[in-house]
């Protein structure tokens, strides 16, 4: 947890030095969606459709937000805190997801009610690309080593309209790495609609997004 800590100290001396008093404009904002299912990473959680507000704060290159899925069925609801970094074409993320039904003050790594990632975004040559890893991760401690997390790691290609997933960890049936999502996502300005198979499941979804 003090690395964590460390982590946060260190985005926003960047974002905000010290030496030099510079006026960066500031903006509260809000969004909501809803979604026919909230499949993340190859995952449905839930099985039912799903609402999404979010709220973020965004002073020159940082942003600080909540953003939460919420299930019809009432299983596997999340409500998730960040803080986001963005130098040139590329952003550091740290995200906590917590699963409201644990408990939020629990924050022992081992057991607690958040899991932790470090993330890494960005585009090159067209190319979006995400790079991320669980540094706390209670929601698999022991799952496939006794006495440890496995440090989940991910990692997605987009070009275009096509985005390829891969993961380990809590990600995969057995804990290797493995394709997670292959797919392809179509859009108008009323909608999105996503089609991806997780090929490590066997699962295929069709997800329609709307933006409210």
């Amino acid at each position: 947890m003090k690395v964590i800590i460390l982590l946060i100290v260190a985005i926003l001396n960047i974002a905000f030095p010290q030496d030099d008093a510079v006026e960066v404009p500031s903006q509260l904002s809000a969004s909501i969606d809803i979604a026919s299912r909230y499949v993340w990473r190859g995952t449905d959680f839930g099985n039912s459709p799903s609402i999404q507000p979010g709220i973020t704060y965004t002073s020159g290159a940082i942003s600080l937000g909540a953003w939460s899925a919420w299930q019809h069925s009432g299983l596997l609801s999340e409500n998730d805190l960040y803080a986001s970094y963005s130098f040139g074409n590329y952003s550091v993320t740290l995200t906590d997801y917590y699963f409201p039904g644990t408990d939020f003050m629990s924050t022992d790594p081992d057991t607690g009610g958040h899991n932790i990632e470090l993330s890494l975004g960005g585009e090159v040559t067209g190319i979006d690309f995400t790079t991320a890893m669980f540094v706390v991760e209670p929601g698999f401690y022991g799952a496939f080593e006794e006495g440890k997390i496995p440090m989940s790691k991910y990692i997605s290609l987009s070009y275009g309209p096509f985005t390829f997933e891969l993961a380990d960890g809590g990600y995969t049936t057995n804990g290797e790495f493995n394709a997670v999502g292959i797919g392809v996502t179509a859009s108008n300005d009323r909608f999105s609609c996503k089609w991806t198979l997780n090929p490590d499941t066997g699962q295929a979804f069709l997800i329609a997004t709307m933006g409210l």
